[in-house]
């Protein structure tokens, strides 16, 4: 009898088994995610999101990059993509064309982008889900069609040059530098993703086409799709357009990895132009554990997570010893498996060798000490209330967040979990996370033989790299010896005193008041001479919004421009005399009454935002910045750190193209850098009476908020009515651009290009129809600039042309930026001038504006963020809310008579002044 019960018990043990899940298994796809594969391997990950009714955002992956080109192919994996938009799939036009004729706008509707390690090709056509079948063979053919010329390559290689151009800079530099040096002995510093001219002169139609028909197999791509469509019907739509590609085989990734040794490798990062100051040791390591999403994958990642910011934080307690500003850590994710960590101190002046031996003091400390008790546990506790929050977030994903998991699923080759499973997960694991684990994962970083020491000095300031034996000979004797432990706790701050709020005087009164219920808006002018503009429905996510303006812009007479600003932003932060700076900031933040400042030459503008129920607090935060006095402690800081920048930034190219611009604009140079003697003769006293100064002016109120008007008055009258204001607003100036032609050259460039800046304006009062017609012109300038600059000339790749009717100039002001080949400047810039002066717009073109103005306004008028800026808008030109009544004609606005009368103003001929910045002979030569 036993044995025919365990026969009998066997099959249903045995069944039982396989149907409990493996605990290890990754974590399934949110069940909102359709996925799968086509027969040839191609994936798709869809969801189905409504909010946008008939919006299709579709983005196909190919897994092929830079890194995975061939010694003989740099900068082909980004030529590839350009080309791929010649590919004409046996049709009589190339695909850009094909798509220009749907009305497709390139950068609006579809674009392209190439990093090291994939390709992505983007499209979200403006009819919708109405345009999937086009937009899915679209894609399809971009990335299977390879019929491209070599017409075609000679024809686009000028633009790819002009993108290798533009990019050329002090940031490339430095970034090439940095790339080097954590990533020495890889693929990746040969294979910069926009290659190197040489290369791009050099690259042929053979080997774009080998690099092509070697990675771009549908079993090495993903496709995401987000959308207000049927996941069924699209699946169809899916395999019609890419099922008749043929699956091949995916080659190795093995370049894709850090090639370890047990050497320590030293670096210098400079640049004249760069003001980077730090030394930085680098620890490479493999560490395939932690990537996915399996049980084992996300306990290693939670322990590289805690530890990590369980480092940042030691760090950050350590008293700096001499030489050092800053210490922190940052790591970095490479391919499959490899990882840098990153320890770097900030350097003070010239003291690298100072720093240096501060860095490597406080690593072997943490290498002897490790972390303690209370680091874990402050650890624990953040992961928790992380997962937690996770765990109870039923909030949907909006169509933007869909799109960015989606993108990211398809790079990180990972799913898309519901949140709260992740959250349960990480729940779960953090239970079994010790403090061994966190100072195991800590050794294993600090004891990596692969090491980069990195050396950054600003300027050309000279410094001298240690040899490896030194820096070898400073760990030993580090390790020799017994280093005292890291401060565990940041020292006890001085308690925080509670902040007392100074009693508001008698109430005043509002003298005046104008309603306009059809706009739900009521104007009360009060005894000071302040005015409040209340808009009465709730603000962006129901909060209460207060916008303060006055005329003190940061152009006053007599005081220079970065004192005046100086100023300003140290008062919003100190209070009243004996109030602590950071007692405020605490209160501000309890009571989610922060405020920020925005100031323009002729504007100061305080904003603040705060639930309804602190609407008492919001006011009272506005006031104490209306009545503070800076703060002496603060104002030590601030100018010392000013000083600090003054004398360790390098004379860059950029800081005189900008002075030079403004000089030819304006006249003069209205923002000059202070030098060192100014900051250092600078007193509160002068800074306070210039705050003085600015926040007598009499201010509006614009408030946005559903609130009972009765409470609304008591609160008025006690903290804003009683703000001691003058009669007369402060006189700031503005800053114009002055009328006629003007030109200048600075030939101070450091790379082989020419930078083209150009500006003109023409009066016009502002209105808001007139507004709308010279945003869509703008639109349609750039479409036109870039067809005949970039498409015609193939001379540019960096194009932007802005304008905007300006409500506080009434001027239509419009700017032109280019970079170019600088034989080629004068021939671009008369293209330029002959597009914009020969702009003009037909009855298709203007009917299609009018339906997407339509489109947009009608989210627009619901959208809390737009109408209070209308309010704004319509109250500093009529002070009245009539914008708010007439917004919804707006569409009207465009017809091609008022149109075209519009394009003649755009850019006038007769107020264009142009700065032209070029290379210095030395580049030039180089470049030959």
């Amino acid at each position: 009898m036993k044995k025919l019960l365990a026969g009998l018990l066997g099959p249903l043990l045995l069944g039982a088994c396989a149907s409990i899940p493996n605990p290890d298994a990754p974590l399934p796809w949110d069940s909102q995610v359709v996925h799968g594969q086509l027969p040839n391997g191609l994936a798709y990950h869809l969801v189905r999101e409504t909010s946008q009714p008939g919006r299709l955002d579709l983005r196909l992956t190919v897994k092929a990059g830079s890194v995975d080109e061939a010694e003989d192919q740099v900068g082909v994996a980004h030529m590839v993509e350009h080309l791929a938009f010649h590919s004409r799939a046996g049709g009589e036009h190339s695909l850009r064309q094909r798509m220009g004729e749907l009305g497709w706008v390139q950068g609006r509707h579809f674009n392209a982008m190439t990093s090291y390690e994939r390709t992505q090709y983007l499209i979200g056509p403006p009819a919708g889900v109405r345009q999937a079948p086009q937009a899915l063979q679209a894609l399809a053919d971009l990335v299977f069609a390879g019929d491209y010329t070599a017409a075609d390559l000679e024809r686009e290689r000028p633009i790819v040059i002009e993108e290798w151009r533009g990019g050329l800079g002090v940031a490339q530099r430095m970034n090439e530098q940095r790339t080097a040096s954590q990533r020495v002995g890889s693929a990746y510093p040969g294979h910069r993703t926009i290659g190197n001219e040489a290369a791009i002169r050099s690259a042929s139609l053979e080997r774009l086409k080998a690099f092509q028909s070697r990675w771009y197999l549908p079993n090495n791509m993903v496709l995401s799709a987000v959308g207000d469509f049927d996941p069924q019907q699209l699946k169809a739509q899916i395999e019609q357009a890419f099922g008749k590609a043929q699956a091949g085989t995916v080659p190795s990734r093995a370049q894709r990895e850090l090639p370890l040794d047990d050497k320590l490798k030293i670096f210098r990062l400079q640049d004249p132009q760069s003001g980077s100051n730090q030394v930085a040791l680098l620890f490479r390591l493999h560490e395939p554990d932690s990537r996915g999403t399996t049980y084992t994958a996300l306990r290693e990642k939670l322990i590289d997570r805690m530890t990590l910011s369980a480092l940042v934080d030691t760090l950050r307690r350590q008293p700096h010893s001499a030489g050092v500003r800053s210490l922190t850590a940052q790591k970095t994710l490479i391919g499959e498996h490899s990882t840098v960590l990153g320890i770097a101190a900030g350097v003070d002046g010239q003291a690298h060798e100072q720093a240096l031996q501060g860095l490597l003091t406080e690593i072997e400390r943490l290498r002897q000490h490790g972390f303690s008790k209370a680091d874990h546990k402050r650890e624990r506790t953040a992961i928790a209330r992380l997962a937690t929050k996770t765990v109870n977030n039923q909030t949907p994903r909006t169509f933007e967040q869909w799109v960015e998991q989606l993108n990211n699923a398809a790079v990180q080759d990972r799913p898309v979990s519901e949140r709260a499973a992740v959250g349960r997960r990480y729940q779960k694991v953090l239970r079994t996370v010790s403090l061994r684990d966190l100072n195991e994962r800590l050794a294993l970083w600090l004891d990596s033989p692969d090491r980069v020491l990195q050396i950054s000095a600003p300027g050309t300031s000279a410094v001298t790299l240690p040899s490896v034996a030194a820096v070898q000979a400073q760990q030993a004797a580090l390790a020799a010896g017994r280093l005292p432990e890291p401060v565990r706790k940041a020292p006890p701050a001085a308690p925080a005193a509670a902040l007392t709020l100074p009693a508001a005087p008698a109430s005043a009164t509002v003298v005046e008041r104008a309603t306009y219920p059809d706009q739900q808006v009521e104007q009360w002018r009060l005894s000071n001479g302040d005015r409040l503009v209340w808009l009465k429905r709730p603000g962006a996510e129901g909060q209460v919004q207060l916008q303060a303006e006055s005329s003190a812009g940061y152009r006053l007479d007599g005081a220079p421009v970065w004192r005046v600003q100086m100023a300003a932003q140290l008062a919003v932060r100190s209070g009243a005399v004996g109030m602590a700076p950071q007692a405020l900031a605490n209160w501000r933040q309890a009571k989610r009454a922060n405020l920020s400042l925005d100031h323009q030459p002729q504007r100061l503008q305080l904003s603040l935002g705060a639930p309804p129920e602190q609407l008492q607090a919001l006011l009272q935060s506005y006031r104490i910045s209306q009545t503070a006095s800076i703060d002496p402690a603060l104002f030590g800081e601030s100018r010392a750190e000013l000083l600090q920048r003054l004398r360790s930034r390098p004379d860059d190219v950029r800081s005189r193209q900008e002075a030079a611009l403004r000089q030819l604009k304006y006249g003069t140079d209205h923002w000059q850098t202070p030098t060192a003697e100014a900051v250092e003769a600078l007193t509160v006293e002068q800074l306070n009476a210039d705050w003085q100064q600015l926040a007598s002016s009499p201010v509006t109120y614009y408030l946005m908020a559903d609130v009972p008007a009765e409470q609304l008055e008591t609160m008025v009258r006690s903290l804003l009515a009683t703000i001691p204001r003058r009669a007369e607003p402060v006189a700031s100036q503005p800053v114009l651009q002055q009328p006629g032609q003007r030109r200048a050259d600075l030939a101070i460039a450091l790379e082989p290009r020419a930078v083209l800046q150009a500006s003109s304006y023409h009066p016009q009062p502002w209105s808001p129809e007139a507004a709308v017609r010279v945003a869509v012109l703008r639109d349609l300038a750039n479409q036109r600039l870039k067809a005949q600059l970039r498409g015609e000339a193939s001379g540019v790749y960096r194009l932007r042309f802005d304008s905007e009717l300006n409500p506080d100039t009434q001027r239509i002001e419009s700017s032109l930026t280019f970079t170019c080949d600088p034989a080629r400047v004068d021939e671009l810039w008369a293209m330029a001038q002959r597009t914009l002066a020969g702009l003009d717009v037909d009855q298709a073109w203007v009917a299609g504006e009018r339906r997407e103005l339509l489109r947009q306004e009608s989210k627009r008028r619901d959208d809390a963020q737009t109408q209070f800026k209308r309010l704004a808008l319509s109250d500093r030109r009529w002070q009245d809310p009539r914008y708010l009544k007439t917004q919804a004609q707006l569409p009207e606005a465009l017809t091609v008579p008022e149109l075209q009368q519009q394009a003649r103003h755009l850019f006038p001929l007769e107020n264009q002044v142009q700065l032209r910045l070029l290379p210095t002979a030395g580049a030039l030569e180089q470049a030959r």
